[in-house]
């Protein structure tokens, strides 16, 4: 089993669209901008700096804002985005910092380092994923909404290497899933 993130918002149209966005100003106001593709996206400037703090996008073309990205300018901070239309933002994609950026001379457009995801709808994060120079590496989450991690996942080279599970409700690991490099599963070990 090969983990591959397919369902992640915002899709490389959206992101290539806040780059070609960002350069252009918009205009240096806080008017929609219809482009190309049809999406709707409203920016926000900084009324001292004229800086682009925030764009608005309406991602599924249902007259609703859907997914807001948080700016300094060029640099992406974070994307929020309701992806059921249900009014409440269930997905939050955090950036690297400025700091970051330079210290790894990353582009600031890049995949983000962790991601979190109400997985219930509820505007309550149950799931974590974190990366590392854009690629997986770790996930964590409460699969049965009591507020405790109880599934952890590694990956390697873009595979599921080990999944661990609190099937005691114990607050750590009490089954452990090993996978080989192909992604097929290799052994399940007890855990006490």
């Amino acid at each position: 089993m090969t983990y591959r993130r397919t369902d992640t918002l915002p899709p490389v149209a959206i992101l290539a669209l806040l780059v070609a966005l960002v350069p252009l100003g918009i205009a240096c106001d806080s008017t929609q901008a219809p482009t190309a593709d049809g999406h709707t996206v409203t920016p926000e400037y900084d009324a001292k700096t004229a800086t682009l703090k925030s764009l608005a996008l309406d991602s599924k073309r249902d007259g609703r804002i859907d997914t807001w990205a948080y700016m300094d300018g060029t640099r992406l901070i974070r994307i929020e985005a309701d992806e059921n239309g249900d009014g409440r933002v269930d997905r939050w994609e955090y950036y690297p910092s400025e700091a970051t950026v330079a210290k790894t001379g990353l582009r600031p457009f890049q995949a983000p380092e962790r991601v979190e995801r109400a997985t219930r709808y509820d505007g309550k994060v149950s799931r974590w994923e974190y990366f590392e120079q854009g690629a997986l590496v770790r996930v964590e989450e409460d699969t049965d909404g009591d507020g405790k991690i109880d599934k952890w996942e590694t990956y390697k080279d873009g595979s599921l290497a080990e999944m661990a599970l609190d099937t005691d409700h114990l607050g750590k690991p009490s089954r452990r899933l090993i996978y080989k490099s192909d992604g097929s599963l290799d052994h399940v070990e007890t855990l006490h």
